[in-house]
């Protein structure tokens, strides 16, 4: 659960918030977004794709093969492997839309919840100004935006040559294969037919890059069907274990004698 609420020194004058190397609260987000200046990190250990909203692309990451499943986060809330995205290294501060286009650093209140660890960053100094701290939270958070709308017009002008086609992902996952659905790709036979004034333009804008990036990211796919099949794994032996519980329970005398003990 998030309970985020925008910043506001009335509220956080006096309080403390604390940072945190546990990811539990992504533990059900399949995909996460993507902005331009991290992807040549992401694409070493992550799956890069496109996703659609409200009839603009934008570049995720593929975490799960399901919704609210993150394959990259244990049961502890601990990063299992790869790359971690921004958009979750800012936790618990975000931004949100406020009025007149204005973005609102804001935070999650229910991250003091799950931590058993006494805050120690103040959001405000004995001044009554952000503390030096919350102003690295937020300048980092506005680099991410920033990145995150130019990575919106790059995918614009990859659409304007029609280069995006549905990605059909297809997982062993326990000898069964799992397909995952509204992921799209680039289609590298059309890719192929573009003249050089199309691929000058593309590259102007960084396309190049985002593109050679995402189909080398295709092999990490792999990294996904393992960590499903070991994360399947796992819960069939706690499984195993629990029908032994069971079985061992089951096989005794249902009249216990409390004497002999």
């Amino acid at each position: 659960m998030v309970n985020i609420v925008p910043i506001t020194k009335k509220i956080f004058l006096d309080r403390k918030w604390l940072a945190s190397d546990n990811y539990k609260f992504s533990a059900h987000l399949a995909t996460a977004t993507l902005a331009i200046g991290e992807i040549s990190q992401a694409m070493r250990s992550l799956p890069i794709g496109f996703v659609q909203y409200d009839g603009y692309f934008t570049v995720v990451a593929i975490l799960g093969l399901n919704q609210g499943e993150n394959l990259f986060v244990s049961e502890k809330g601990n990063w299992l492997t790869g790359y971690k995205p921004a958009i979750f290294r800012s936790y618990p501060f975000s931004l949100r839309p406020g009025t007149k286009d204005q973005m609102l650093l804001s935070f999650d209140e229910d991250s003091l919840s799950n931590s058993d660890v006494i805050p120690t960053n103040r959001f405000y100094d004995d001044n009554g100004d952000i503390s030096e701290q919350t102003k690295g939270i937020m300048s980092f958070l506005y680099e991410v935006h920033n990145s995150y709308n130019r990575t919106v017009q790059i995918c614009k002008t990859i659409d304007s040559y029609n280069l995006f086609d549905k990605w059909n992902i297809s997982i062993n996952r326990n000898n069964k294969q799992i397909q995952i659905d509204g992921i799209y790709k680039i289609n590298e036979d059309v890719f192929r037919t573009l003249d050089g004034d199309a691929l000058l333009k593309l590259n102007k804008v960084s396309a190049l890059g985002l593109i050679y990036a995402h189909i080398f990211s295709g092999a990490n796919i792999n990294l996904l069907e393992k960590l499903a099949n070991y994360n399947d794994s796992k819960i069939d032996k706690k499984l195993e274990n629990l029908k032994y519980v069971e079985q061992f329970f089951s096989s005794q005398d249902d009249n216990l004698d409390f004497s002999k003990l």
